[in-house]
């Protein structure tokens, strides 16, 4: 199949694009500079260059700014399916235009542009929070009116129904992953998002108590509660789904990309606390907050964007994707306890020897 990609340079879209490439099929990656151009070829392995092919362009032009005679290749080369993966993350409110911009208004550009060209089938990749403050998601569309943690689900659940609303152009599919981690065999992480960041976090407030002797006896307090789990999906998980979804995914169909496994944020912070040698740091719920010292404000204040999704309990159905997984010959992978040890101790080996 031919195969067009936008946000193939991101995390999930690198290795999104390079899994394609292998299944045999010809790639069309969207790219907005000669930069990201060559950050993504040195990462697709040479052997597979023959069948990849890169677009310029950016999502912000009705045609993604995309040259005359490159869209006519697209038109005569026939592009069967395209992969929407570019995405603007940001949990930062102040930045509600931005997101709105890019996640609204860009997918509105790409789905044009797949009329344009006339594409057969259009998947859609959004995040597993586009239900708000509900505590437990169905593989359906979630309403627009309701509330919302932040900006950044609200303009994906907007996107969503936008991509819906063409499902009679060509057939729709969306995929709603979890919070991505790295890989589960490797542990590579290109992303300081989400656990990522909670590591650096962390990292940076032992090199900062390393540097005070008269700190090292203290205890200092991270605020989350201990019950609640954090819903995490390896990046090689989600990728696995979105490639079953080339010959399985169903029209009209919503697939969640989630972990079916309560993974507790005790479990993961005494993992981090391991893998850190960070003794002194307990969890205490955010009740606590007004009791913070200075330097404990400043270890929580990196994360408070994150506060939401480290409080709320919540259940995904994932009826559809467990069908497609099956009709796809392919295993679910359930992050547990000693896959994400595995997972953060590789990471931070690797982030050593970087």
């Amino acid at each position: 199949m031919n195969i067009f990609v936008t946000g193939a340079t991101g995390f999930v879209g690198k290795k999104l694009t390079e899994g394609l490439l292998r299944k045999g099929h010809t790639v069309y990656a969207l790219v907005r500079s000669e930069r990201k151009q060559k950050e993504l070829i040195e990462k697709i392995p040479e052997e597979l260059h023959k069948h990849f092919h890169i677009v310029f362009g950016n999502l912000s032009d009705s045609q993604l700014a995309i040259d005359e005679s490159k869209l006519q290749e697209l038109k005569r080369d026939k592009i069967d399916v395209i992969y929407h993966s570019a995405a603007y993350l940001s949990f930062d409110d102040s930045e509600r235009e931005a997101s709105f911009k890019a996640n609204v208004e860009g997918t509105k550009n790409v789905l044009e542009l797949a009329k344009l060209i006339g594409v057969q089938k259009f998947y859609h990749v959004s995040t597993a929070y586009t239900l708000g403050m509900k505590e437990y998601a169905t593989e359906t569309l979630h309403e627009l009116d309701g509330d919302f943690v932040n900006s950044y689900e609200e303009s994906k659940c907007h996107a969503e129904h936008l991509v819906y609303s063409y499902r009679d152009e060509f057939d729709v599919s969306i995929f709603r992953p979890s919070i991505i981690i790295g890989d589960s065999v490797t542990g590579e992480a290109e992303t300081n998002f989400a656990l990522y960041g909670l590591l650096r976090s962390f990292q940076l407030f032992k090199k900062r108590m390393d540097r005070k002797v008269e700190e090292r006896s203290k205890t200092f307090t991270f605020l989350c509660n201990e019950d609640t789990p954090s819903n995490f999906v390896p990046v090689d998980y989600v990728v696995t789904v979105l490639l079953a979804g080339v010959e399985y995914a169903e029209r009209n169909k919503i697939y969640h990309i989630t972990n079916g496994y309560e993974l507790s944020n005790g479990s993961i912070f005494s993992i981090i606390k391991e893998a850190l040698q960070l003794d002194n740091v307990v969890l205490k719920p955010n009740e606590y907050m007004p009791y913070l010292t200075k330097e404990e404000q400043r270890l929580n204040e990196p994360l408070a964007v994150f506060q939401t999704y480290l409080s709320k309990n919540v259940a995904f159905n994932d009826t559809n994707t467990k069908k497609l997984l099956e009709q796809a010959g392919k295993g679910m992978i359930y992050v547990n306890e000693k896959l994400l040890h595995h997972m953060i101790m590789s990471y931070c080996r690797g982030a050593v020897k970087a």
